[in-house]
This record gives structure tokens, C-alpha cells and sequence, in this order.
């Protein structure tokens, strides 16, 4: 299937990406939207209306690769500026309607408003939202350590190697700390950006824990402390009981 160039060298610096692929999508675009920026690139398969794809590109090993929250790192790293946007347009698709007006700079989008929303303060209470982040860390912390692992070093570990795409996470940043089931922030960054990267963060280091013929029942353990968790606060676990499944690696609820 032959792809024919339609935009090159579009700027980070003033294209709002979101908007962009928004703009794409009502168009009835079918095509991809190829993003490259220091140390990330990503592209994002686009099929008229429907629900796109996006795939991130290993600086290593130059494999795509699709992810749980790859829309929102994406989404995150494009709003740095100094990036390049490029978008092909399928050569064999049906023509699809693209307009050399580009959107506006700096203007916030409801792209996949159910994906990846952008609340404000008074709908997000961080409060809450903080209480239920350091019970959900302590329930992945009492089964790690259950299994005779070591959490805080796997904690950290995961951490560091999702600091580039979440900056709250990097352990030597001024970000987030947990401490005697207690999450603090020194900055608060979009309430979903937050929950995503710390669902993939604890993701990994459950994922580092169950290997071997016991995996299964450590996941279980998982699954049975985030389910205390969440029955014990009378909301739940707040924005995180969608991502309680992807945790733990098994159904929790």
C-alpha cells in the first residue's frame, strides 16, 4: 500500500498534535501521522473515523511497538517543541478531504475525550486522587514483598525507566514520593497523564515479579490486595479502578 507525502517538517514548536489528528479524523483521513522528537518517535495509523493506532519506535532496536498509554506518551512528548510532524496519505485509500490550513497552536483538543480527558481542578480532587494512588502503591507493595522480592528497588528501577516519557516519576527529579503508603507530589501534571504512568510503572514491576512457575499465584496476590484496597475506601480507588485489571495482569474486581 503506497503512502504519499501531504505535510512535511511540521513543528512541535506550533502544532498542537492533538488537534491535528483530530482535525484528521473528521476529515475522513486514512493515512499515518509520523512523529519524531530527541529520543522518542512514534507513529499514528489513521483509518477515517475510527479509533487510531499508535505505534512507538525503539531507539534500539528501530521495532514498533504498541503499548498500553502510547496515545498519552505520545500526546506528552509532542508538546515539547523542536519535534517533527510528518503525515503520509494512503496513495490506494479513497480520497480523503486534508486542507493546508494547519490548527491552531496551543489551543486544547477533546481528541478521544474518553481516552485521554483533560480535567481541570475542580473536577479532579488531587487529595483523593493522591489518597487512592498511595493505597493502590501499597497493595502492589504488601504482595511484592510477600513474595520475598524487594519492591522499593523495583519501584525505583521502573521509575527511572519511565522518567523520560512521565518527569513525575524520575526519581531524581522533585516529583513524586511514596513513603508509609503516602503519595506526594511537588507538581501536579494532567490528573490522566498521572494515572497512566503510574498504572504502567507498577504494571513492570509486577511484571518483573511474576516469573517463574508461581506467576499466576503472585498474580493473584496482586489482584486480592488491590481488591482490599478498593473495598476499603468507600470510592473506591478514584481514577485507577479501570487500570486495576492491567496491574495486576489478571481480573481484580
Amino acid at each position: 500500500m503506497s503512502k504519499v507525502k501531504q505535510f512535511d517538517s511540521l513543528s512541535t514548536s506550533y502544532v498542537n498534535l492533538a488537534a491535528l489528528l483530530r482535525h484528521l479524523r473528521q476529515q475522513g483521513f486514512f493515512g499515518s501521522v509520523h512523529v519524531t522528537l530527541n529520543q522518542y518517535e512514534a507513529e499514528v495509523q489513521i483509518n477515517g473515523p475510527d479509533d487510531p493506532t499508535v505505534s512507538e519506535i525503539n531507539q534500539s532496536t528501530r521495532e514498533a511497538e504498541q503499548t498500553a498509554g502510547a496515545l498519552e506518551r505520545l500526546l506528552v512528548h509532542a508538546r515539547e517543541p523542536g519535534g517533527v510532524i510528518t503525515v503520509y496519505q494512503t496513495g490506494d485509500a479513497p480520497d480523503a478531504i486534508i486542507t493546508e490550513q494547519a490548527p491552531e497552536p496551543n489551543v486544547e483538543s477533546d481528541l478521544f475525550a474518553s481516552q485521554v480527558s483533560q480535567p481541570t481542578e475542580v473536577e479532579v480532587d488531587w487529595s483523593d486522587l493522591l489518597d487512592s494512588a498511595g493505597k493502590v502503591i501499597g497493595a502492589v507493595e504488601r504482595a511484592v514483598k510477600s513474595s520475598g522480592a524487594d519492591f522499593e528497588s523495583s519501584f525505583r528501577a521502573a521509575c527511572i525507566q519511565l522518567g523520560d516519557d512521565y518527569p513525575f516519576l524520575d526519581p531524581t527529579g522533585n516529583g513524586l514520593t511514596y513513603a508509609a503508603k503516602r503519595v506526594t507530589l511537588d507538581y501536579q501534571p494532567a490528573s490522566n497523564v498521572f494515572v497512566t504512568g503510574l498504572t504502567e510503572c507498577l504494571r513492570r514491576v509486577i511484571n518483573k515479579t511474576a516469573i517463574g512457575k508461581d506467576s499466576k499465584r503472585f498474580r493473584e496476590t496482586v489482584a486480592i490486595e488491590l481488591a482490599v484496597a478498593a473495598r476499603m475506601r468507600p470510592t473506591g480507588l478514584s481514577e485507577f479502578m479501570s487500570h486495576l485489571d492491567q496491574i495486576a495482569g489478571t481480573r481484580v474486581l
